[in-house]
Order: structure tokens, then C-alpha cells, then sequence
């Protein structure tokens, strides 16, 4: 698991804050959510100025999924969705040669506002951190403990699944949208499924839309693997 359990409470940026020259890192398979851990290396010189620029201030990158149709325009400014993973870079490694390792913690969603023309090589935007909508809380739990029991399912079929600190996601006072997007995260499935995830604020449709992402996972991987001696907590 790719989550930051510590930071299972934290409120880190206010719903609504803007931020201004905001680098984005865009990529065409990857998708961060908040208060998940996302290990990148870096080895374009673009990229390696915004880790730089980045080191120098406040250290937030914003991970952008590249939409569909960017090959022809990669090495300009292809579109990016709108939707981002906010992410703070809490250890950087740099190599000899210039590239580097960096590793963010996912602080929030941020949504696109607009793009800066600057003479960097690496693009800049204007964005606002977004806030999610609490669902009906009987009916948010139900969703809850349908995507907690199907999650344990796929981790019985998805062999060589990293379930370092899965334990945290069935304790029964964490937050369920922490829970949802650790989830999301850990979860094998195409980065566009993954992004649909990350644009639905709403914590009950989101919750909806992963319990029918992890039922097709289930039906796609077929019989279990091998147990590897991990059963999920009596609470979900």
C-alpha cells in the first residue's frame, strides 16, 4: 500500500485556497490522490528544473493525468485534466547525473483555473483546492463496508499486492474519504478509471463508483492467488 496512515486526519490546505504558480507534472499513467505516497523519478530537463523550483519554495507539485490524444504534443503542452493530485515532495534524491527521485505525499484535489505563459520549461497554473462532499451517513457506511469487503477480495487475487499498513483502512473511526482514496489508489486498474475517481467529490458516488470498479477488478482476476496470511479487521 502506497498510503500515508499518519496523515489520516490532517487538514493540510483550506477548501478553496488558490494557488498561484502551481507546477504541474503531467503524466500519462499516473494519478495521485490525497494522503497517498507517489515515488517518481525524474529524468526529463524540464522536469528536473520544476523539482528545483519546487526544493526552492514550498515544495508542491500538482500531478496531472494527460488526456487522451497527447502523444502528438507531448514535449509542447498537450491538454491535462482538470483535476489534480496536489502532492508535497517530503523526500527528494538526487543523482549524479542530474536526475532524481522524489517522493510525494498527496495533499489534496486541486481543480485547474488557468495556465501561466512563463519562460520556464515546465508549465505553471493557477488552481483551487477542492473540497469533498460528505455523503448520507447511513447510507455512505453501507457503500463503505460493500468497498472494503470487495477490496479484500481483490487483495486475495492481485498477486504481489503491497499491503504494507492495509490494515488501517478497516478501522472503524477513520475517514471515509481517506479510506476511498487510499483504496482508489492501491487499486490495478486504468488510469482513466482512476481519474473518474479522483474528479467525484461526492464521498457517496465515489464510494458507488469504486465498489463497481473493484467488483470488475474481482470478476477480471478469477480465482484467488496463493493466501498470504492477511485478513482485514472484524470492524468494517
Amino acid at each position: 500500500m502506497v498510503i500515508d496512515s499518519a496523515a489520516a486526519n490532517d487538514s493540510v490546505l483550506a477548501p478553496g485556497t488558490v494557488l498561484s504558480d502551481l507546477p504541474i507534472f503531467p503524466l500519462p499513467n499516473a494519478v495521485h490522490f490525497p494522503n497517498t505516497l507517489l515515488p517518481l523519478h525524474v529524468f526529463e530537463p524540464r522536469y528536473r528544473q520544476l523539482v528545483r523550483a519546487a526544493m526552492a519554495g514550498p515544495r508542491r507539485i500538482a500531478v496531472a493525468l494527460l488526456a487522451p490524444g497527447w502523444e502528438p504534443q507531448y514535449y509542447g503542452a498537450p491538454n491535462v485534466h482538470p483535476v489534480m493530485g496536489l502532492g508535497e515532495i517530503i523526500n527528494h534524491q538526487e543523482l549524479p547525473d542530474g536526475r532524481s527521485n522524489i517522493l510525494l505525499r498527496g495533499l489534496a484535489r486541486v481543480r485547474l483555473l488557468d495556465e501561466h505563459q512563463t519562460g520556464d520549461e515546465y508549465r505553471t497554473v493557477r488552481a483551487r483546492v477542492e473540497e469533498s462532499e460528505p455523503g448520507r451517513g447511513d447510507e455512505l457506511q453501507r457503500h463503505l463496508a460493500t468497498v472494503r469487503q470487495l477490496f479484500a477480495d481483490v487483495v486475495t487475487r492481485v498477486a504481489h499486492m503491497d499491503l504494507k499498513d492495509a490494515h488501517v483502512l478497516f478501522e472503524r473511526d477513520i475517514d471515509p474519504a481517506f479510506v476511498l482514496d487510499a483504496i482508489a489508489s492501491a487499486t490495478p486498474a486504468p488510469p482513466e478509471r482512476k481519474q473518474a475517481l479522483l474528479d467525484e467529490l461526492n464521498v457517496e458516488r465515489r464510494a458507488l463508483l469504486l465498489a463497481d470498479l473493484l467488483a470488475e477488478v474481482t470478476a477480471e482476476r478469477g480465482a484467488p492467488a496463493e493466501s498470504r496470511g492477511w485478513t482485514p479487521s472484524a470492524d468494517c
